[in-house]
């Protein structure tokens, strides 16, 4: 969702008013306010229910209308509604929009994160290794199925810095293929049979390239727009899940975290997040990122 989309009025005023405070509408509300937290510090995470509970002036969600309404639009007495096309809804969807109009500048800058903290956590190898299931691999945790996906790459002669041939890359794969592998042999113990590696140029280039890849699949999963619209550190944890997940099993296996998501509620998606198989140090990184989006 790019913008608010409203059928009738949202908060205090409308209150009590036939075909007013819709649920729908109040979730639109609290999803675009949630992705506002900016403006109207010190709200919180808005919970994406609907509703404005049995004492709406006390609700969560009018006080960050009426907190938008006085720091964004100056308003010296805030009502705490937004009326269809009001005042407080167009400001809402031009804060939104420039929102939107200013991602494309950070993108480096997320990358740039991003493959600093997909090395800590998946490690910068130059030379083929094992991975704990047994996969040959190399640079930030590129996995290669077979000899042919390893040719596409451009290694390199440790020993001359000379180009390596298809040849020396197949049988070097097939070495790493036949050694024994699992938590006790980390991607160092690899090095002593190997004498090809990639330059640091190939490796940020093969990073790059699964960063690219994995961005489309997420807009596949989330949506181009609403995946466009989440706060950084949002992206930052869905990108290190789906780079250890797959596009297909973080699809398929996490149901309530993707229901979670859809509806902005971060806190909740937080809680749906932990993966088995890896670290506690990952899994409490990715949670932190969802349980505090927008620091």
């Amino acid at each position: 969702m790019d913008n608010l989309r409203i059928t009738q009025s949202v908060g205090l005023k409308a209150v009590g008013i036939r075909g007013r405070n819709k649920p729908d509408d109040i979730k639109a509300v609290q999803i675009s306010l949630n992705k506002l937290l900016c403006f109207i510090s010190p709200t919180e995470l808005l919970a994406v229910d609907g509703s404005l509970g049995p004492k709406p002036e006390s609700s969560e969600t009018v006080k960050a209308i009426s907190r938008f309404q006085k720091k964004v639009l100056g308003m010296i007495r805030p009502d705490g509604t937004i009326d269809v096309n009001g005042k407080t809804h167009r400001k809402i969807n031009e804060k939104l929009k420039a929102r939107l109009d200013t991602s494309t500048s950070i993108a480096e800058t997320l990358k740039h994160i991003l493959r600093k903290k997909l090395e800590k956590y998946e490690g910068r190898v130059e030379h083929m290794y094992l991975d704990t299931r047994g996969f040959v691999t190399v640079g930030v945790g590129h996995m290669m199925s077979s000899a042919t996906k390893a040719k596409q790459l451009s290694f390199i002669v440790v020993s001359s810095g000379a180009a390596a041939s298809k040849e020396e890359i197949a049988d070097e794969y097939a070495l790493i293929k036949s050694k024994p592998y699992g938590k006790s042999y980390p991607a160092h113990t690899f090095k002593k049979y190997t004498k090809l590696k990639l330059s640091d140029s190939v490796i940020n280039k093969v990073t790059n390239k699964h960063i690219t890849s994995f961005e489309g699949e997420l807009k596949r999963i989330y949506g181009a727009t609403e995946f466009k619209a989440h706060p950084k550190n949002v992206k930052l944890a869905l990108f290190d899940m789906i780079f250890n997940l797959g596009m297909s099993k973080l699809k398929n296996k996490y149901p309530k975290f993707n229901k979670y998501m859809k509806a902005n509620d971060y806190k909740n998606a937080a809680s749906e997040s932990e993966r088995k198989g890896i670290g506690s140090t990952r899994n409490l990184y990715v949670k932190n990122l969802l349980s505090k989006p927008y620091e």
